[in-house]
């Protein structure tokens, strides 16, 4: 009976991310105003764990929402990036729909930061610095209720069609009575294009232990992705669990969406010659 539940609730999130996706697709596919404005280039970051070391153009606003389900848990998660410079971008990201074992809600807000310090050429990778901290609003129920902060090395590499992503997290992990518990993340994500607009991307990740009562995890995922239009691009995959306690095999689904540039109005102006 429990493996019936369980298949029910699969099903159903499956469904609503279908929805989602077409949802999507249909507005983001045939808005006349897309078609009609200057294409940008998205800088996805899902679906993988890790975070590519590229920020978003300069002046660019752009959005990425996903969907996650598994038996035991679901969620709508969203993430708005803004490109303040070529190498600096600012970060915001909130769960507004989050489910756990039975408790739904709002889930977590975090609040941050990314500043490339060098860019891929030659033998050289780009690197980046990433500070991001995360506000408990999902409350005690569905997250810790406390504040944590997470410090980041990103580095990217591109090798012929092949990019790599690294990550190294350092995460503080508030505790009820003050402190913080320690844990690192580690990432390592590979992305390759497929055929036309189709590409594949797989990733290993893994936390250690922040304290005694909760284990190490790692999970490997692979997943596709479809550039509908240099400025959107959809993806999707499943991620299954190595060890540790998270869902034994989880699907993905989103996309990355290239809002619009900020700064295109003042460009356009500062060229015109009084």
């Amino acid at each position: 009976m429990m493996a019936v539940q369980a298949a029910v609730k699969v099903w159903t999130s499956l469904r609503a991310a279908v929805l989602i996706l077409v949802l999507a697709f249909l507005h983001f596919g045939f808005s006349r105003s897309m078609l009609a404005q200057d294409e940008l280039t998205a800088v996805p970051n899902r679906p993988t764990v890790s975070t590519p070391a590229q920020p978003v153009q300069p002046g660019v606003l752009e959005t990425e929402w996903g969907i996650e389900a598994a038996a035991s848990h679901q969620d709508i998660n969203g993430l708005l990036k803004f490109g303040i410079s070529k190498n600096f971008e600012l970060r915001f990201t909130n769960n507004p729909v989050t489910a756990d074992s039975g408790a739904h809600g709002v889930g977590d807000t975090a609040l941050g930061f990314k500043y490339r310090v060098n860019k891929d050429s030659g033998y050289k990778p780009s690197i980046a610095l990433m500070y991001m901290a995360k506000l408990p609003t999902a409350g005690d129920v569905l997250g810790s209720g406390e504040t944590d902060h997470a410090f980041t090395l990103l580095v990217s590499k591109d090798l012929g069609k092949h990019h790599f992503d690294f990550n190294l997290i350092a995460n503080l992990l508030g505790r009820p009575h003050g402190g913080f518990d320690r844990s690192y993340l580690n990432a390592l994500a590979w992305s390759h294009p497929i055929r036309g607009k189709l590409g594949a991307t797989a990733e290993f990740s893994g936390t250690t232990s922040p304290n005694p009562l909760t284990p190490a995890t790692a999970q490997f995922l692979v997943a596709g992705t479809y550039g509908l239009r240099p400025r959107c691009v959809f993806d999707f995959g499943m991620a299954a669990r190595i060890t540790g306690n998270i869902p034994d095999a989880m699907f993905i689904a989103g996309v990355t969406y290239s809002i619009a540039d900020v700064y295109r109005h003042h460009r356009k102006s500062a060229t015109v010659i009084p």
